[in-house]
């Protein structure tokens, strides 16, 4: 499976979008998207929410 860093930059680049908009996209601010994507590990329910975008997006 793909860690969170991979998927998000794989979101970010198939739907086009920012920091700003990926972050509006998961309902959290840009310095919290920033961090996961420097490699830090959101909660739980947050992966379920990444991870559900990014089957829907990307997969």
């Amino acid at each position: 499976m793909k860690d969170v860093q991979e998927m998000l930059e794989e979101i970010k680049s198939k739907k086009s979008l920012n920091q700003v908009q990926l972050a509006k996209l998961l309902g959290v601010n840009k310095s919290q998207v920033s961090r996961w994507l420097d490699g830090a590990v959101p909660k739980l329910h947050m992966v379920k929410k990444i991870k559900a975008i990014y089957d829907k997006e990307v997969a």
